[in-house]
């Protein structure tokens, strides 16, 4: 179904891996979101190393879906970011889908022309949609995780760098249960307490909306609060970190998560996407 109506800006975070083949839920909520058969969808394959390949994949799931207008928008450093080319694709777009890969790789555009288009358009009346997967998803944040692993919390467990700025005072880690990263990301929210934490499974989504994260897919969305949390750092980098008074949120598909009470909601549980 079409969405006819004027929205401000959601942002759908994948967690990576979503399904493109069998009932392309999140994929096809994307498009939905976008404006269905008039959609004029912006795939930002910046983080890949194979740009063709993805979008050519992309762009046949997001035809079967309904809509016939995916261009890609090539990024391969901070002059394409903040080039005029760029900015004419991004103003016309209604859904624009930034790709798995190396999340390092996004860091030209943080800051750049393309940046501050996607900001704006997401806080005008009738808003883009922006999803991101996977790399795509973790860029969205103010910071960004670029990696980090192991079974310790401590401040060498996790590397972060700047992010695109999209939704403030979120940390977004993704393939979340499947690589076991619940470590990684309170190591990253021990670093920056003010700081939401949302780890996203595979197949697995956030819709960010209205103030309101809706959980899809078929995955669970963890959730890290440590706003009333304590935390004591030791003297080095290496040695773990003290932190208690942590509140975790394992959400499935049709939870919400209110951000301005931190306080989680249960959905319909046949509500898959």
């Amino acid at each position: 179904m079409d969405d006819d109506g004027n929205h401000p800006g959601r942002l759908l975070i994948i967690g990576g891996a979503e399904d493109r083949c069998d009932g392309t839920g999140l994929l096809e909520r994307f498009v939905e979101l976008s404006g269905g058969a008039g959609a004029r969808i912006v795939l930002v394959t910046a983080a890949t190393r194979a740009p063709d390949e993805v979008h050519a994949d992309y762009e046949r799931v997001f035809r079967r879906l309904g809509a016939d207008r995916t261009i890609q928008l090539e990024l391969h450093g901070r002059y394409d970011a903040d080039s005029d080319d760029a900015a004419k694709v991004l103003h016309d777009a209604t859904g624009v889908f930034i790709s798995g890969g190396d999340q390092s790789r996004l860091m030209a555009l943080v800051g750049s022309r393309v940046n501050d288009i996607l900001e704006d358009r997401l806080n005008a009346e009738d808003g883009v949609v922006v999803a991101g997967t996977s790399a795509g998803a973790t860029a969205m944040g103010r910071t960004m995780i670029l990696g980090g692993e192991g079974p310790d919390v401590s401040a060498s467990a996790v590397r972060t760098g700047p992010g695109l700025g999209l939704i403030p005072n979120v940390l977004i880690d993704m393939h979340f249960g499947e690589r076991g990263r619940l470590p990684r990301l309170l190591s990253a929210v021990a670093l920056d307490p003010d700081h939401l934490g949302v780890g996203i499974d595979e197949n697995t989504g956030v819709l960010v909306e209205d103030g309101s994260f809706e959980v899809l897919g078929s995955g669970v969305a963890t959730f890290v609060d440590a706003e009333s949390a304590t935390v004591i750092h030791p003297a080095g980098d290496q040695e773990p970190t003290t932190l208690f008074g942590v509140r975790l949120h394992l959400l499935p598909a049709g939870c919400i998560f209110d951000t301005a009470t931190r306080e989680a909601s249960i959905g319909p549980a046949h509500d898959r996407y």
